[in-house]
């Protein structure tokens, strides 16, 4: 049965669409070469391009550097900027830093409402779900996310942890799959083929 969805989801993969551009940040993060994640936003940003996403992988990024300040400002162009759904996504990352999680859950829903399509939306609240120990919820929305954003992978990759934590693992093996076939390179692979594994038996 294992055999299968794991077949089935490489070829929902080859068949996928991928909405997110694949651009060299992204795949910089998929990676896990963080600080090149940085500098290349920081050298497009110098060339005029001030992406809202490159912005917030930066952050994300900088968040993994363990340059919490760093990211702070990351997270607080995008709140100070002009688009309303990527304010409050900014504002749910920074209250997430600083472990306000009430304050970055009600930023996490209202991002969300005001754009039902952006994932970034989505992934930023079930990064709050997952702080907060709402698996459930947590796993609904980061499949959203997933949806939304099929060549994002570590979309797939929380999705994967909140139906494990969850205790749903059949849905946690069909991303965690698509996780690994994104991602090959990702620092969370041996922990990804790990928990793979355990289903196998």
């Amino acid at each position: 049965m294992l055999k299968h969805l794991l077949a089935t989801s490489s070829l929902t993969l080859l068949l996928a669409t991928p909405l997110l551009a694949q651009n060299s940040a992204q795949k910089l993060y998929e990676r896990g070469a963080f600080d090149e994640v940085v500098q290349r936003v920081n050298t497009e940003r110098e060339a005029g391009n001030d992406d809202p996403v490159s912005a917030y992988l930066a952050g994300q990024a900088l968040l993994k550097l363990d340059r919490n300040n760093d990211a702070r400002a990351e997270f607080a162009r995008l709140s100070n900027g002009n688009n309303q759904t990527w304010q409050a996504i900014g504002q749910s990352a920074i209250a997430l830093l600083d472990n306000a999680l009430d304050e970055a859950n009600n930023e996490g829903r209202r991002a969300r409402d005001l754009s039902g399509e952006s994932g970034f939306a989505f992934y930023q609240l079930g990064l709050v779900l997952i702080k907060r120990g709402e698996f459930d919820e947590a796993s609904q929305v980061l499949d959203r996310a997933a949806e939304l954003m099929p060549g994002f992978a570590y979309a797939h990759y929380h999705a994967g942890v909140a139906h494990q934590r969850a205790k749903r693992f059949t849905k946690m093996a069909e991303q965690f799959q698509m996780f690994l076939q994104l991602a090959p390179d990702a620092p969370e692979r041996r922990q990804v083929q790990l928990a793979l594994n355990s289903l196998r038996g």
